[in-house]
């Protein structure tokens, strides 16, 4: 038998803990190829990928960015000992990376895919951050940002993964709801989304006094992550505006998806998806775990099939649609119905690997290896 052609995938280092978009994809697409064997970035002395090959590249498991030590690490391997015909990319475009990554490839004549991970705030002058044979995005609103800047392109689409999900234990809940001090008739809703770059936070602090007007027993909690050092002085700052009794604040849960588990539903009225992949993890994660999401409709976020899409600025909307889905158990089933039918037609790990799998082969043929 044959042996397979690698494909190494170039990324932050891919171990735990999987809270970044980035790593949850190379993870989840390495972890279920079947025809080329995938070779992913690792750290000294961390925990390797289970069932695929892991080199260590990088000196730790690294922060929300390398640092630029760590990045020269990656850039070396890629000149010097790097062993595969195919290297598929996985990061935010920037200049100086793209540069880097441009000339790597032209000296170790090597067939190159490159993955948008999160789009860029500006798409002015993306085709300069653009070094793949074939380039692929996430989201058919990012693919068509990107070719109107770079016509001529091969961009292609493919949806971010997400894997099979265990359903958190019951013990993990309820010291989640002690962590949180959540009584337990109260009926929670999360934001899951930053807390100093974008609006979310502000649109969903605007929904609380109507809905706990409504809804008495109601928390909502904003589990965030702290992507700048404003975020702690931001969050108290919206804490001392809210009412203690109906909201909390954290950014330091261990396991997000146990809240998620323990929510009515999920709120993300985010206008700014800018350090994010195209539709969060998070999100997929709810979907998957049968949670209702609702979203703004706008931009990729509108191409996560069966959640509720709702108009940005439209608080009675927003409010109505939340009480539709607290109060009514037969739109809850209906929406989540919907939500698992798009994530296994769309978004289930296999499918997203074997499409990009087709294309790594493709590539491969084209190169003669």
């Amino acid at each position: 038998m044959p042996t397979p052609p690698r494909v190494l995938f170039v990324s932050k280092p891919v171990v735990p803990p999987f809270h970044d978009g980035t790593k949850c994809l190379v993870r989840d697409v390495a972890q279920n190829l079947e025809q080329v064997h995938p070779v992913v970035m690792g750290a000294r002395g961390a925990e390797p990928l289970p069932g695929v090959e892991s080199v260590e590249v990088y000196s730790d498991a690294g922060a929300h960015a390398p640092a630029f030590i760590e990045n020269a690490r990656a850039a070396s391997f890629l000149a010097v000992s790097a062993r595969a015909p195919l290297w598929h990319f996985v990061f935010a475009p920037n200049p100086r990376t793209s540069r880097v990554a441009r000339l790597l490839r032209a000296a170790r004549r090597t067939r190159v895919m490159q993955t948008i991970a999160s789009p860029p705030r500006d798409f002015a002058g993306v085709a300069r951050l653009l070094f793949g044979d074939v380039v692929v995005a996430q989201s058919c609103a990012t693919a068509a940002r990107i070719s109107e800047q770079a016509p001529g392109r091969r961009i292609e689409v493919i949806p971010p993964p997400v894997a099979e999900l265990a359903p958190r234990a019951l013990a993990a809940r309820r010291a989640l709801r002690q962590r949180l001090a959540l009584p337990d008739d109260a009926l929670i809703l999360v934001y899951p989304g930053d807390i100093e770059l974008s609006a979310g936070a502000e649109n969903v602090a605007a929904l609380v006094e109507p809905l706990c007007r409504e809804l008495p027993n109601l928390v909502v909690v904003f589990a965030y992550r702290e992507k700048t050092p404003r975020a702690p002085e931001v969050a108290r700052a919206l804490e001392r505006r809210l009412p203690e009794r109906h909201t909390r604040f954290t950014a330091a849960l261990p396991d997000v998806l146990a809240l998620i588990e323990e929510a009515r539903a999920v709120l993300f009225p985010v206008d700014d998806l800018w350090g994010k992949v195209d539709m969060p993890i998070v999100l997929l994660e709810s979907m998957r775990l049968g949670v209702p999401v609702l979203a703004l409709d706008q931009g990729p976020l509108r191409e996560l099939g069966g959640t509720v899409q709702l108009p940005a600025g439209d608080r009675a909307a927003w409010v109505g649609a939340v009480l539709e889905l607290c109060r009514d158990d037969a739109r809850v089933r209906q929406v989540v119905e919907a939500q698992r039918a798009h994530i296994a037609r769309e978004h289930d790990a296999k499918v997203v690997a074997r499409r990009y799998e087709r294309l790594y082969l493709e590539l491969l043929e084209r190169s003669g290896r």
